[in-house]
């Protein structure tokens, strides 16, 4: 495959990703990407670094309160059939979940640990320690200058998923599996937001 069909092909699934998440016209304002920013890079052991931002429309704490509810997100992907908390502090929860999703494609259940810093406004998603596909997704909340929106850096690092799936998996497709997850979790917490906080 050619890099120009490739880097084609890739522009041409972030618009549909986008045209996805944003078409919906309840929740069309909600999410700002910033593609612009975008990085990504893979080590040598094919783990995948991948850098987004985007702005939420809602002060950070009603993003915040959001984004450390991830069980309470799930109703709003329909792909999961059913969550679990497994463990729940003020600082992290540790959530089963079932159902057909890309890091889930045997449909055997996964367990998430998240982990929360109130004072820093940082979320941090983390693969469980036999989880057949591993990574690690950390969100940085910040606000904007008027408070009423939150401006959102999102940095993930996954491994190779090739041997999980049995079958080799094209950079650019780990890419716009990456978009997709934040882009899908930013329109979950402004459904969550939208619904007040349900």
């Amino acid at each position: 495959m050619s890099s120009r069909f490739a880097c084609s092909l890739t522009t041409l699934m972030l618009g549909l990703t986008l045209l996805t998440f944003l078409g919906d016209r309840a929740h069309a304002d909600t999410i700002e990407p910033n593609f612009g920013g975008q990085k990504s890079s893979m080590d040598k052991d094919g783990n995948l670094r991948l850098e987004l931002a985007a702005s939420l429309n809602a002060p950070v704490a009603k993003v915040y309160e959001a984004l450390t509810n991830p069980d309470k997100l799930s109703k709003y992907t329909a792909e999961i059939t059913s969550v679990k908390v497994l463990s729940n502090s003020a600082t992290g929860k540790v959530v089963e979940y079932h159902g057909t999703t890309n890091l889930n494609p045997n449909k055997k259940p996964y367990v998430i640990k998240y982990t929360f810093d109130p004072g820093k406004q940082t979320i941090t998603a983390q693969s469980a320690d036999n989880a057949a596909i591993k990574f690690r997704a950390d969100y940085v909340l910040s606000s904007s200058k008027d408070g009423k929106s939150t401006e959102i850096r999102y940095v993930s690092v996954s491994a190779d998923p090739s041997k999980a799936l049995g079958m080799s998996v094209p950079e650019f497709m780990r890419k716009s599996a990456g978009i997709e997850a934040f882009m899908r979790n930013l329109a979950n917490a402004g459904k969550y937001i939208q619904n007040g906080g349900k």
